[in-house]
């Protein structure tokens, strides 16, 4: 599995000088803006698609039927799909990290930056790449982004939805955060790991019996 995921950051390396140039204007739009939340969301965002693109250029290739040729077995190759996409995000979020640090020694006035703010965009990015992932492996890349952004689409709603009720019944979200920031945080993260458990095995089902 080691190999299949060097396979992968070595492929994706081609992009690197992409990510950089993306990256340090995304940090200079954060800084004109005066706004960190630009940073974290973006940096986060990169850190979950980049396992759609490593998807995408097996699928051109066919890697996926040329490695079973090799002693690779299919859940080793969505196990590996799965550790990448954990590195990658956890990337995202170091990346992500730094730069708020960054624009923190900045001579700018800046709006407040709580790190727990990270947590619900990593939860719904997690939440999306694990729904979208066994629709990718049964039915390709294409009907997987549709389905990635069926379900980030859903979420939002259920999202806004949540949003409204609070409102209609005088809770406020804010005094809930502030009150309860360990089990928010506890949760999300149950959340992200079920999420990617539960993904894992349908994956594993779905392409059981697939012809690559």
């Amino acid at each position: 599995m080691k190999g299949l995921i060097l396979k992968d950051l070595y492929a994706l390396k081609g992009m690197g000088k992409q990510y950089v140039i993306v990256i340090l204007f995304m940090l200079l739009w954060a800084i004109g803006m005066k706004t960190p939340s630009f940073v974290y969301v973006f940096s986060i965002m990169m850190g979950a698609m980049v396992i759609l693109s490593s998807l995408t250029l097996d699928e051109a290739i066919s890697f996926n039927r040329f490695a079973l040729t090799m002693p690779v077995n299919v859940n080793t190759l969505i196990k590996a799909k799965y550790v990448l996409f954990l590195i990658t995000m956890g990337l995202g979020v170091g990346v992500s990290c730094i730069l708020m640090f960054i624009m923190q020694l900045l001579p700018v006035q800046m709006e407040g930056f709580d790190y727990l703010e990270m947590i619900p965009v990593m939860t719904i990015f997690i939440v999306g790449t694990s729904i979208a992932l066994p629709v990718i492996f049964q039915k390709g890349a294409e009907k997987g982004r549709y389905a990635y952004i069926a379900s980030m689409l859903g979420m939002g709603a259920v999202f806004y939805g949540i949003l409204k009720l609070c409102t209609a019944c005088g809770i406020s979200l804010e005094e809930m955060a502030v009150m309860n920031e360990e089990m928010f945080a506890v949760v999300s993260v149950g959340i992200c790991i079920l999420s990617l458990l539960i993904s894992y095995q349908v994956s594993v089902k779905l392409v059981r019996k697939k012809e690559w």
